[in-house]
């Protein structure tokens, strides 16, 4: 196996997917969409490579914590070809696989872009650019243009409520390393309770 761009790893619950989640953020984000989430990602010389057996042996290590894995970004199509080994051994885990993309499906499909063998082992992609222009208080998604997939059965029961959910949630973390912010939130309320905090 190789190596994968990692930005950060965070266990998280609910604002990422479903229920409680190891989330991925890679490294590196061709698209650079304005008003991006998480804009300390874009960067492809940015974060650490790590060894995609050092990921695999984390996640098995904490497997029995929690439901699923959310790859985010930054934009982890541009690391698919590797992404595949990762996902392989996530799924032969039990667990399920949540993929965030600004590219749509179609792209993947079509092969403009890498990705169509890692789809097989993803049970929800949301896919889109972020569209500021198109900002909307949605579960899991933050622009109106953005979808939600369901690829396999596995969360297909959530379909209604994803698509009808008008909730923005959002998730803080203080660890040793600093304080962080994970879901869909507004910048105004990042900006605000950091000043709040200082």
């Amino acid at each position: 196996m190789g190596k994968l761009r990692i930005g950060r790893c965070l266990i998280s619950t609910n604002v990422n997917g479903p229920g409680r989640r190891f989330v991925i953020w890679f490294q590196g984000c061709p698209l650079r969409c304005r008003g991006c989430f998480n804009p300390e990602f874009q960067e492809e010389c940015g974060g650490v490579l790590l060894e995609t057996d050092t990921l695999i042996e984390t996640i098995f290590s904490i497997k029995d914590k929690i439901e699923g894995v959310t790859f985010t970004g930054g934009e982890p199509m541009a690391q698919a070809e590797e992404l595949v080994n990762l996902a392989s051994a996530v799924k032969s885990m039990g667990l399920t696989l949540v993929c965030f993309t600004g590219y749509e499906i179609e792209e993947i499909l079509e092969g403009k872009i890498g990705g169509k063998e890692l789809l097989e082992f993803i049970d929800i992609l949301i896919d889109g650019r972020y569209v500021e222009e198109e900002s909307a208080p949605l579960l899991w998604r933050g622009s109106k243009n953005q979808r939600v997939h369901f690829l396999t059965d596995r969360y297909a029961h959530l379909e209604g409520t994803v698509n009808e959910c008008s909730l923005r949630e959002v998730e803080l973390k203080i660890c040793d390393d600093g304080v962080y912010i994970t879901g869909m939130f507004d910048w105004d309320f990042w900006e605000e309770f950091k000043r709040e905090v200082n």
